[in-house]
């Protein structure tokens, strides 16, 4: 009787597993519409991911690249997104505010520090942006590249 319960509960795990793969696989990130401020934040976290700083500097308004060249943006970089960390940005809305368009998002950052030790790390940040141009631009220095040591005016 006890062998038998053995080989149902050892069913039942390896169909847990299966389906636990089968979903990861076959989840899909969202795709946010084109010209969006959704899709600018988007944009923004696949070139931080890409490490891709040319694309990041492109999406700040005139003011802030008027205030900040491209070599002190990059240095200004607070944090890596590498392959030892993975993050999913999960929305939480958007509000308007005096011209301002707010993305909230909440950052799940997922880490490992060896074989056997993994954890994760969730914080909320909001991403200001406004249209120029008809394009979405950061009117602050957005995540992960929020801060930049800004050029002196002469």
């Amino acid at each position: 009787m006890a062998r038998w319960w053995l080989i149902g509960a050892a069913a039942f795990f390896a169909a847990l597993l299966i389906a636990s793969i089968t979903l990861a696989l076959t989840s899909r990130e969202t795709e946010f519409a084109p010209g969006t401020p959704e899709r600018a934040v988007q944009d923004l976290l696949r070139a931080a991911e890409d490490e891709d700083i040319e694309a990041a500097y492109g999406m700040l308004s005139e003011e802030l690249l008027s205030k900040c060249e491209l070599k002190n943006y990059a240095d200004g970089m607070y944090h890596i997104i590498d392959n030892d960390r993975d993050i999913r940005a999960t929305l939480r809305d958007a509000k308007v505010v005096d011209g301002i368009t707010f993305v909230n998002v909440q950052i799940t950052e997922f880490y490992s520090s060896g074989p056997f030790e993994s954890g994760e790390w969730s914080h909320d940040l909001s991403f200001a942006l406004q249209q120029e141009e008809g394009e979405w631009k950061f009117t602050e220095y957005p995540w992960p590249y929020d801060y930049c040591e800004e050029t002196e005016e002469e």
